[in-house]
């Protein structure tokens, strides 16, 4: 069996992008009792992917506990849907205990 370059890069592509980028952890406080996660596998780069978002609402406040993709960042919003016109909170790599209390959506980007 044969396999072009171009066939490998293919599935090479497809098995990352369906890969764990990063959790989310949810807390009752400030990041001290953890409350469960998120495994985010849906996420797009920042500067040339397209919207992603998903409807989550659990616990007070969230950080981004794990990121393999690299440069993570989320951000939660009051609406569903990652509506409702306005940034709720923003969550980066890294020392990152953000109130999410409220929020009811939020996106997640790699490539910062």
């Amino acid at each position: 069996m044969h396999f072009s370059t171009t066939s490998f890069l293919a599935v090479l592509a497809a098995s990352v992008a369906s890969a764990q980028q990063m959790q989310v952890n949810y807390y009752s406080d400030q990041c001290s009792s953890y409350l469960g996660a998120v495994e985010v596998s849906w996420a797009t780069n920042l500067y040339a992917g397209p919207p992603n978002c998903y409807n989550y609402h659990y616990g007070a406040y969230a950080n981004i506990a794990n990121c393999w993709a690299g440069g993570c960042v989320c951000d939660f919003y009051q609406g569903s849907n990652c509506g409702g016109g306005q940034l709720f909170q923003q969550a980066f790599e890294g020392g990152n205990c953000v109130q999410v209390d409220g929020a009811n959506s939020f996106a997640c980007y790699y490539g910062m």
